[in-house]
C-alpha cells in the first residue's frame, strides 16, 4: 500500500474552502482530469455513494466511493466500493491556518497487483501524486478566484 498527501495553504476561510470541497459534483467544472462526478446514492444527511470518472495521462479511471462528511471537523473521508484499484481510501481535511485555511489530501492506494507494484510502483506513484496534487491545487484556484 502507498500513501500519498498533498496540501497547500488557501487564502480563504475554512467555511468556504469546504463549501467547495462538499460540492463534488461541480469538480468537472474546475478540475482538468475529472470528466465526470455524480452523487448516486445518498445514504444519510452526511453519507453518500458517488460515482467517478477520471482521465490520467488519456488512460480513464473509473470507481464508486462512500463519502463521510464531518463538516463541523472540515473533514470529508472516502473508501472506495468498487474500481479499478484492490482499495482506495483517505481523507480531506479543511482547518484554519493563519490568515486562512490548509487544504490536506491523503490517500492511501493498493493497485492489488504486486508484481505490477514491484516494477512500475513509483511511476504509479507519480502519477497519483500528480493527480492528488492537482485536485488540492484546483480546490485553492476555484476559492481564492471565486466570490464564494
Amino acid at each position: 500500500m502507498v500513501t500519498i498527501e498533498a496540501s497547500c495553504v488557501i487564502k480563504k476561510p475554512k467555511e468556504k474552502v469546504f463549501e467547495i470541497l462538499r460540492d463534488m459534483e461541480s469538480y468537472p467544472s474546475f478540475m482538468r482530469d475529472v470528466k465526470n462526478l455524480k452523487v448516486i446514492k445518498s445514504l444519510s444527511d452526511t453519507k453518500f455513494i458517488t460515482s467517478w470518472e477520471t482521465e490520467i495521462e488519456g488512460a480513464p479511471v473509473n470507481w464508486k466511493e462512500e463519502d463521510n462528511i464531518d463538516e463541523p471537523a472540515g473533514i470529508i473521508k472516502f473508501n472506495m466500493v468498487e474500481g479499478y484499484y484492490q482499495s482506495y481510501q483517505g481523507i480531506w481535511h479543511v482547518k484554519e491556518w493563519h490568515d486562512g485555511s490548509k487544504l490536506t489530501l491523503k490517500a492511501d492506494f493498493d493497485w492489488g497487483i504486486p508484481i505490477l507494484e514491484e516494477y512500475v510502483g513509483s511511476v504509479l506513484k507519480k502519477k497519483a501524486e500528480r493527480g492528488l496534487t492537482g485536485m488540492v491545487l484546483a480546490i485553492k484556484n476555484k476559492a481564492e478566484n471565486s466570490n464564494v
